[in-house]
């Protein structure tokens, strides 16, 4: 925290002060530990909690529907030039 402190010399009023609303974390942190025993690399999250296979056909269907829409906006954007230059 010092580093950061010392980056931000403005932030050094906030050093030592309670965050806002602490009488209602408490209350609704009442009993809450946490420990860090399932924090996880989001790499590692991501590798346990999706099958790669699904992951590469999605972003394979996300990319080919990106490009059909793509090509439906440049037609509409061609015949809205038609019709000016017709104007």
């Amino acid at each position: 925290m010092e580093t950061y402190f010392k980056a931000n010399p403005n932030a050094l009023k906030y050093c030592n002060a309670p965050p806002a609303f602490l009488d209602l974390l408490k209350r609704l942190f009442n009993g809450v530990l946490a420990t860090g025993d399932y924090a996880r690399i989001i790499n590692k999250a991501i590798k346990s909690c999706i099958d790669p296979k699904l992951l590469a056909a999605d972003a394979s269907q996300a990319s080919d529907l990106a490009e059909e829409e793509g090509e439906e906006e440049n037609k509409d954007n061609i015949g809205e030039g038609s019709k000016l230059e017709l104007a």
